[in-house]
């Protein structure tokens, strides 16, 4: 009997054992797979990670070359507005311009326009507009320099003639001789306009004081058809101050809108705006 007892006492130990050993066993497995669950999740966390720093990098040059394309897009427009803009502001030298349309005047404004289309082409649609309203400005600057060529060329003309050398001064037949006999006459055409507009002289007057400048004019040999009408049709010269105050005003107009067009590509360009401007649309 005590030999049966002991045989079940020793089963019932190695069954309690076995089932110690079991239960650790599975303790330990979890442990383990608990173990492998984290080294996936920090292996995963690191992919994303590495992810994320590939695309912030990619982004990053993606950003870069296209400020730089739209940067040479933008240098390119201002070169050309500049180019147009100095010819503009010399409207004496623009009245030789050939009238196929090949003149300096037209070449700087084709120029611009091809400018501005790469412009709208890199964008963004906010600077286009910019960028369209600085050239509608430029070209109606030119409009107005290109009617007041005429008569700034031959003015123009008139004073580098009367400016000779003083050995060719002494010569009544030189070309600046005739030159300054119309610069004179057309001196005295002013005077003589002035003073039958205020009444103080009659229309024969005026007439004889017109037909000497007209003959000055033509005899002077310096002008075009147009520019000896230019300066013969105006000769109180109230049009032409006119029109040089308009043309100034149209300059003005057209170097505040370069300005602002500058202005706006240069905070486009400039990266701290990017990221000021990603983080206020949440994207950081």
């Amino acid at each position: 009997m005590a030999t049966i007892v002991g045989a079940v006492c020793t089963l019932l130990g190695v069954a309690v054992g076995a089932v110690g050993a079991l239960a650790a066993a599975r303790v330990q497995l979890r442990g383990a797979i608990a173990q492998a669950d984290a080294v996936l999740a920090q292996a995963d966390t690191t992919y994303r990670a590495a992810l994320d720093q590939a695309y912030a990098a990619q982004r990053a040059a993606h950003e870069q070359w296209r400020r730089e394309i739209r940067r040479d897009a933008y240098a390119a427009f201002v070169t050309a507005l500049d180019e147009v803009r100095e010819l503009v502001a010399r409207p004496e030298f623009l009245d030789s311009a050939p009238e196929d349309g090949s003149g300096p005047l037209q070449a700087a404004s084709r120029a611009m326009a091809a400018a501005l289309a790469v412009v709208e082409l890199e964008g963004p649609a906010s600077l286009t507009v910019l960028a369209r309203t600085v050239q509608q400005r430029c070209l109606v600057a030119g409009e107005h320099a290109l009617r007041l060529a005429p008569r700034a060329t031959a003015m123009r003309l008139l004073s580098s003639a009367t400016d000779a050398a003083p050995a060719d001064r002494s010569d009544s037949g030189s070309p600046s001789a005739f030159a300054r006999s119309a610069h004179q006459a057309l001196t005295q055409l002013r005077e003589a306009a002035y003073r039958y507009e205020s009444g103080c002289i009659g229309r024969d007057a005026y007439d004889a004081a017109r037909q000497r400048a007209t003959e000055a004019v033509d005899a002077c040999g310096l002008f075009t058809a147009g520019q000896a009408r230019a300066l013969l049709s105006d000769p109180s010269w109230e049009a032409a101050l006119r029109m040089g105050s308009e043309h100034a005003e149209a300059l003005s107009r057209f170097e505040a809108a370069r300005g602002d067009f500058v202005s706006a590509a240069r905070e486009l360009l400039d990266p701290v705006g990017d990221i000021n401007n990603d983080r206020h649309s949440g994207r950081l």
